[in-house]
């Protein structure tokens, strides 16, 4: 967080705009940008934020992203932290409906936008809809309520009480727990762990993500997570839906805004899965990238 700083040179005193930027457990840096003998006025004041939020060196790294989407990416980071959230005339003001809508279609949830819409808003069942798809609505707005609200840490305990959210009321024979069986991601090559070593592997994924989570940058830290939680696949039923909920709550903790992976999209996001579960990772973290500078620069109001 910056912070306006005085101090005393012989006679006078002068202002620095200043922000400390943890870069480990023990070390810190201090950046500073001179303000003069008085404070600016309001306005240029949150242009200097701005500037210092981009000034100021970062703990983490980028390994996939290209150069100018990063800054791209990090001018969208810096307004995000100036401003304590996304201001109101940068987010969509229908992003929960948005973002519920598309991530329950992208699983097969046959219901519209508007549909979505009236569920979410004015709590109504359109008439000729499956109570099924109307309680999958449902757990998506108490899901995204869930990460908002959740201020703890990563944890097996976490994601099992997320997809719980994601799945409770359904036909989901497992709900909160993990899965017990084996499975198979429909349309893939990819064969996820026996369900004996789900656990395993899911505190060895946490395990990794608590050593990478300063180093790694945000966007690709979130996109990583997600597809090592797909390619593990921990749950029965609710496993997509979790991932990208989870991947957006990295997002938000990290002061950058949430995402939306449009249905229209699906078939390259399903693409850029792929590749993960190939081994490459930078084409999903560039896809995230262009996701968000999409969603924060071009949508209709």
């Amino acid at each position: 967080m910056s912070f306006i700083e005085k101090q005393r040179h012989g006679d006078n005193f002068y202002y620095y705009l200043v922000k400390n930027v943890r870069m480990s457990p023990t070390v810190v840096k201090k950046v500073r940008i001179f303000l003069g003998k008085k404070i600016p006025p309001h306005e240029k004041l949150q242009g200097l934020f701005k500037e210092i939020e981009k000034k100021a060196p970062k703990p983490y790294s980028a390994k996939w992203l290209p150069k100018e989407t990063i800054e791209r990416i990090e001018d969208l980071h810096a307004t995000v932290t100036i401003f304590k959230g996304l201001p109101s005339d940068l987010a969509p003001k229908d992003f929960l409906v948005r973002f519920t809508y598309n991530t329950n279609a992208i699983e097969g949830n046959p219901l519209s936008l508007r549909q979505t819409a009236l569920i979410l808003s004015d709590d109504i069942a359109p008439q000729g809809t499956k109570t099924e798809d109307v309680i999958e609505v449902m757990n998506g707005k108490d899901a995204w309520n869930f990460i908002k609200k959740y201020n703890g840490s990563l944890n097996e305990k976490f994601l099992q009480k997320l997809q719980y959210e994601v799945t409770k009321n359904t036909k989901c024979r497992i709900q909160g727990k993990y899965r017990d069986g084996e499975v198979r991601i429909g349309g893939s090559e990819w064969k996820p762990p026996k369900a004996k070593e789900v656990k395993n592997q899911m505190g060895k994924m946490i395990s990794k993500y608590k050593k990478i989570k300063m180093k790694l940058h945000p966007v690709e830290l979130a996109g990583w997570f997600h597809n090592n939680f797909v390619q593990i696949h921990p749950f029965t039923d609710g496993n997509g839906r979790t991932s990208r909920l989870v991947m957006n709550w990295i997002l938000m903790k990290k002061k950058f805004p949430p995402v939306i992976i449009s249905v229209q999209n699906k078939e390259e996001y399903y693409n850029v899965i792929e590749a993960s579960d190939n081994g490459e990772e930078k084409p999903f973290a560039i896809f995230l990238a262009n996701q968000l500078l999409e969603q924060y620069t071009n949508f209709d109001k």
